[in-house]
C-alpha cells in the first residue's frame, strides 16, 4: 500500500467497473498529454494497466480498502425540515417522559421518529457525530429501528474509510469494528478491519481478520469454483502475506510462516511458479539443501529453461555435496542463456568458495583447480585470481609457482601490500 493506488491516480473507488475505468482513463490522457507531462503519463498509464488486467487488478484489490456502499434511509416525513428549537424542546420533553417511568408504546414512537428528524437535520448539515448520537439513542430505545441501524452503520463505515484514506488507521479500526459488530457477516468490513490493523502494526488483529477474510472468500470460492477473479483475490492475499513473512521475521523462522502461505497458493493453484520458488529458496535459507534440491527438481522439470531456478538449483546441490552436478546444472544454464550475468557469476562464486575451502582443507590441487577455473571465466589479467592461486602454491610449497603469481599480481596491481610481503617472504627463503 506504499504506492499511490491505481484508483487513487484515476480518481476511482474500489469496484468500478470495466467502462469506468477506461473513461477514467481517457479523460485523464486527455488532460495530461504524453508527451508535455510524461512523467504523470507513465503514472496514468501503469495504474490503467493495473486495473485493466485481471490478475493485477486482483492484487490491486487485495491490498485496496473497499468502499462504503449504500446511503441513509429516511421516510419523506422525517426528512422534512423542521425548527431545530421546537424540534430540541419535543425531544427534551419525550425524554424526561420516559425517564419519569410509564410512558406508552406511543412516546417511544414519538422520540425514535423524532429523534430520526434531528438525525436527518444533522445530515443535510454533515454533522455526522450528532447524526451518529441520535441513531445510537434510537436503538437503545427500540433495538429492532433498522433504518437507525441502517444509517449507524453507513455512517460508521463511510466515516472509516475516510479516516483510513486519511492514514488513521486507529480511528478507522475503532469504527469498522463498531459497524461489524453490528453487521457480522459484511466481508468487506472485515477485509477493511485486516488491512487497517495491518497499516497500524497490529499484528495478530490483523492476522485474526485476515484468517476470517480467508475463510470467508475461499467458502465463496467453493461454491462458485468458476469465478476467477475471487480465486486471483485469494492467491494474492497468501502471496502479499508469504511476502510480508519473509520481510518481516528473523532470519531462520521467518521461512516456516512464508511456507505455509506459498502451500496455500499451491492447494488452489499447483502450477504456480512463485509459490513453488519462494518454498525453494525459504528451504535454502534453512539449510534444508535435500529439500530443496527435490523442490526444484519438480520446477525445472515444468520449467526447464528458467535460469532463474536453474542457478537456485546449482546452489542446493553445491551445498548438498553434489559438485560435479551442481557444475552441470549451470553450465545448462549457460547454454539456454550464454549472455546471463547471473549464471556467470554464480559460476564464478562458486569456483572462489569450492577453491578457498578446498585449500582450507589442505586440498591445493582441487583449490587450483577450481581458481585456474575461474580464471578462464574472468581472463589472465585479475589481481584477486592470481593472488588466490599464488597463495594456494605458497601454503602448498611450490616457491617458484608462487613467486610468478605475486609477480603477476603486482603488475596487475602495484599497490596490493599482501602480495609483495608473500613475495618479500619467498625471496628471504
Amino acid at each position: 500500500m506504499g504506492q499511490r493506488g491505481a484508483y487513487e491516480v484515476l480518481n476511482l473507488r474500489k469496484g468500478a467497473t470495466d467502462e469506468e475505468v477506461k473513461e477514467a482513463y481517457v479523460k485523464l490522457v486527455k488532460r495530461y498529454d504524453p508527451e508535455r507531462h510524461t512523467d504523470r503519463f507513465m503514472v496514468i498509464q501503469n495504474a490503467y494497466e493495473r486495473l485493466s488486467d485481471p490478475v493485477k487488478r486482483a492484487r490491486e484489490d487485495v491490498l485496496c480498502y473497499n468502499s462504503v456502499r449504500g446511503r441513509f434511509q429516511f421516510l419523506d416525513e422525517e426528512k422534512a425540515e423542521v425548527e431545530e428549537t421546537a424540534l430540541a424542546d419535543q425531544i427534551g420533553r419525550l425524554q424526561r417522559e420516559l425517564e419519569g417511568g410509564g410512558a406508552s408504546e406511543a412516546a417511544y414512537e414519538a422520540l425514535s421518529k423524532a429523534l430520526m428528524q434531528r438525525s436527518a437535520f444533522y445530515i443535510r448539515r454533515k454533522l455526522y457525530q450528532k447524526a451518529i448520537e441520535c441513531w445510537e439513542r434510537i436503538l437503545q430505545i427500540d433495538p429492532t429501528h433498522q433504518r437507525a441501524k441502517n444509517n449507524l452503520i453507513f455512517a460508521y463505515s463511510s466515516l472509516a474509510y475516510s479516516y483510513a484514506e486519511h492514514d488513521l488507521a486507529d480511528e478507522a479500526i475503532e469504527l469498522w469494528v463498531r459497524a461489524s459488530q453490528m453487521n457480522p457477516d459484511d466481508d468487506a468490513t472485515l477485509h477493511n478491519l485486516a488491512l487497517a490493523c495491518e497499516a497500524a502494526g497490529k499484528k495478530d488483529e490483523a492476522e485474526r481478520y485476515w484468517t476470517e477474510t480467508l475463510r470467508r472468500w475461499k467458502m465463496a470460492l467453493d461454491r462458485n469454483p468458476d469465478d476467477h477473479f475471487l480465486r486471483d483475490c485469494i492467491l494474492e492475499a497468501h502471496r502479499h502475506h508469504g511476502g510480508r513473512a519473509l520481510a518481516e521475521q528473523e532470519p531462520g523462522r521467518r521461512g516456516e510462516q512464508a511456507v505455509e502461505q506459498y502451500k496455500e497458493i499451491l492447494k488452489i493453484a499447483p502450477d504456480d511458479f512463485e509459490a513453488q520458488y519462494q518454498i525453494a529458496l525459504s528451504q535454502m535459507e534453512q539449510q534444508q539443501w535435500t529439500a530443496a534440491v527435490e523442490s526444484l527438481r519438480k520446477i525445472t522439470r515444468k520449467y526447464p529453461n528458467n535460469v532463474e531456478a536453474l542457478n537456485l538449483m546449482g546452489w542446493a546441490l553445491l551445498n548438498s555435496g553434489q559438485i560435479d552436478a551442481a557444475f552441470q546444472i549451470w553450465r545448462q544454464s549457460l547454454k539456454i542463456d550464454p549472455k546471463n550475468y547471473d549464471t556467470r557469476d554464480t559460476i564464478m562464486r562458486a569456483h572462489l568458495e569450492l577453491g578457498k575451502k578446498c585449500r582450507e582443507q589442505g586440498q591445493y590441487s582441487s583449490a587450483l583447480k577450481h581458481f585456474k577455473s575461474l580464471m578462464k571465466l574472468l581472463g589472465p589479467k585479475n589481481a584477486e585470481v592470481h593472488f588466490e592461486i599464488g597463495s594456494t602454491y605458497f601454503l602448498k610449497g611450490d616457491r617458484r609457482s608462487a613467486y610468478l603469481e605475486f609477480q603477476a599480481v603486482l603488475k596487475l596491481d602495484p599497490r596490493n601490500q599482501a602480495a609483495r610481503k608473500l613475495l618479500q617472504d619467498l625471496r628471504m627463503r
